[in-house]
């Protein structure tokens, strides 16, 4: 756990840290790494061959299971939405080194992802294989996020976590291991008015506390949408801290919660631990929003910070 301090922090006098779970694997970053890691146990224990899921062209779950399923010699295969020609991009780039094989499918094939018959065909297609929900969302993941929240406590106590959403099984994770009294705040950077339901059909499979946790929205103007402002913010963060933010979720959900911060929305005294939960390899899909935004200046100050965090592959 590394602390931050800033001067907004200190004024309404409360307690920021921040878990850096995206230091934690050089393969499958922060809460990846937790999701997929009970997934490669059932794997292992089955003797099942393969892993299949779903994803976007810049998916950080993606890049994470292609990454994780060479290092544990299991196949993989990338359910992908959208057009052949995103196959040229670094995500996908390293999930093809990796060995995994990439399956493109349009749009309305890629939201048919949930439904049982699809995943049924899906099943008989590939039966030697476990599918994985999209970002690695299932209730083995929320088993594994559970641990997160864990290992955080061993660490450092703390009144509320606070957690970006997009799936919600962090979020589910990180409630099911909460201690007695702790909060969990989640930040919607979807608009997704689905999240809610899911979380708690997550929570209630693993007979958890629902009565800890809400959820903000921190969309800020929708999934991957860069703003000036969201920039501004996150190089801030960085001149500050030393700390890179992923500008999809971490980034947003600390924006929106140093607002609430300046608002003066928590009681004072309360800790608050943030969960850096990766995604920072997404920045390669983000060259050129930097530029338009900041200029070539602000994208090498994004990429000295990301070359320093993000391993080689």
């Amino acid at each position: 756990v590394q602390y931050i301090s800033s001067y907004t922090a200190a004024k309404a006098n409360v307690t920021l840290s921040m878990a850096r779970a995206d230091l934690l694997h050089p393969l499958a970053s922060g809460n990846k790494y937790y999701k997929l890691k009970p997934s490669i146990e059932f794997i292992k224990r089955n003797n099942i061959n393969k892993i299949v899921s779903f994803g976007g062209a810049f998916s950080n779950h993606i890049h994470a299971l292609a990454l994780t399923a060479q290092k544990y010699n299991i196949a993989s295969i990338g359910i992908i939405r959208g057009e052949q020609e995103y196959v040229s991009n670094p995500t996908l780039q390293d999930a093809l080194r990796a060995g995994m094989q990439l399956k493109f499918i349009d749009r309305k094939e890629y939201q048919r992802r949930n439904n049982p018959e699809y995943l049924a065909a899906l099943a008989r297609c590939h039966p030697d294989a476990l599918i994985v929900p999209e970002g690695g969302s299932s209730q083995l993941a929320i088993q594994g996020c559970a641990r997160l929240a864990d290992d955080i406590n061993g660490v450092q106590k703390c009144d509320v976590f606070t957690v970006a959403c997009g799936t919600g099984a962090t979020l589910a994770g990180i409630i099911c291991g909460l201690k007695p009294q702790q909060k969990a705040i989640g930040y919607a950077v979807l608009r997704d008015q689905s999240l809610i339901s899911r979380v708690q059909d997550f929570i209630e499979k693993e007979s958890c506390n629902d009565s800890c946790y809400r959820i903000e929205k921190a969309d800020y103007g929708g999934y991957a949408k860069l703003s000036k402002a969201l920039l501004v913010f996150i190089l801030g963060w960085l001149d500050e801290t030393g700390i890179l933010l992923d500008p999809i979720y971490t980034g947003k959900m600390c924006m929106r919660l140093m607002e609430q911060i300046s608002k003066n929305e928590f009681q004072a005294g309360t800790s608050i631990c943030m969960i850096h939960s990766g995604g920072l390899q997404g920045w390669r899909g983000m060259q050129k929003r930097v530029v338009q935004l900041e200029g070539l200046n602000g994208w090498l100050r994004i990429k000295h910070a990301l070359d320093a965090s993000v391993a080689p592959v």
